[in-house]
């Protein structure tokens, strides 16, 4: 049963014995602000790819290059991926990833246009000064990956209720899948010709900068109360000092995860699924060049895909 007030939700238990959890409105807005980011780290890692002709013409590089700089982001979430667990289990860890990940996200775009500020495109060193830095900004981008990923099923479990977790889970989920999607759209009309490389850049820097903002001038840590018993646990394991061990309790569940046949079966059918997918849409621009479709073409295509 739910006794509304005017910025909070109360759930009231049947059974006299159990607590009352209380839901606040801030949900809806830490929910947005992270979706905001995990959108944008998905736009900003598929920049080059809608557009791989455009780019390989205006820095002078390779379809290989292209893919690197696409790449980077399957290299990097490895090894992030135990340090953003880690630091998702700490204190606040949920503020923690979210902070980091506006910050860094917002200087893998500014970094990426330090090639266009410091020279220009005629300049005989263009393109060896552009490459540093449009890899260290894949690469800045790419360490995201894990923030936007990892921390998904505890933002649902600290902020909703049981009965909305699925739906707040689905949200932030589908934001990274439609950054994919809206950057194979809208890439290729910003970028009508190599020239216009730059424009999208900045497009991204402003979309990020917009992000890290929101994020950095209000993103509360917890609820105020519990939403659930779910989270109430997992507000008190944060602060226990159990969790001071965070690399010997990582090292444990990572390996009853592997001891567990159905969590095994699920990861592997899941990471295929996702995997093989993720690269084939990715690359979906430069499948199709030989068969002469243009970058606009292809990215409405992979639109109705996604």
């Amino acid at each position: 049963m739910m006794s509304k007030t005017s910025d909070s939700v109360l759930i009231v238990p049947l059974s006299p014995t159990k607590p009352a959890y209380v839901l606040y409105s801030q949900r809806f807005y830490v929910l947005f602000i992270f979706s905001f980011l995990a959108f944008n780290q998905c736009l900003i890692w598929l920049t080059f790819s809608p557009i791989a002709r455009s780019a390989e013409a205006y820095y002078n590089i390779s379809e290989a290059t292209v893919d690197l700089l696409l790449n980077w982001g399957s290299i990097i979430f490895i090894p992030c991926l135990p340090l953003t667990y880690i630091l998702l289990n700490k204190h606040h860890g949920l503020r923690r990833c979210v902070v980091l990940l506006s910050i860094t996200d917002f200087i893998a775009a500014g970094v990426r246009l330090i090639p266009i500020v410091i020279t220009s495109p005629s300049s005989p060193h263009f393109t060896t000064i552009s490459l540093i830095f449009l890899h260290i900004g894949q690469i800045l981008n790419a360490a995201c990956g894990p923030l936007v990923m990892v921390p998904v099923s505890q933002l649902s479990c600290l902020w909703f209720a049981p009965h909305e977790r699925t739906r707040a889970t689905t949200v932030a989920i589908f934001a990274n899948n439609f950054g994919a999607s809206i950057g194979f759209l809208i890439s290729p009309f910003i970028v009508s010709s190599p020239n216009y490389v730059p424009h999208l850049l900045y497009v991204h820097l402003g979309l990020a900068f917009i992000a890290c903002i929101l994020a950095l001038l209000f993103f509360p840590a917890e609820p105020p109360s519990a939403p659930s018993a779910a989270a109430e646990l997992l507000i008190h394991q944060a602060t226990n000092e159990h969790n001071n061990n965070s690399w010997k309790k990582f090292l444990k569940d990572i390996w009853q995860c592997l001891t567990t046949p159905s969590f095994m079966l699920i990861s592997i059918a899941g990471g295929l699924l996702a995997g093989t997918f993720g690269v084939w849409t990715s690359l979906y621009d430069v499948i199709l060049k030989p068969e002469n479709y243009s970058e606009q073409q292809a990215g409405k295509k992979i639109l109705i895909i996604n």
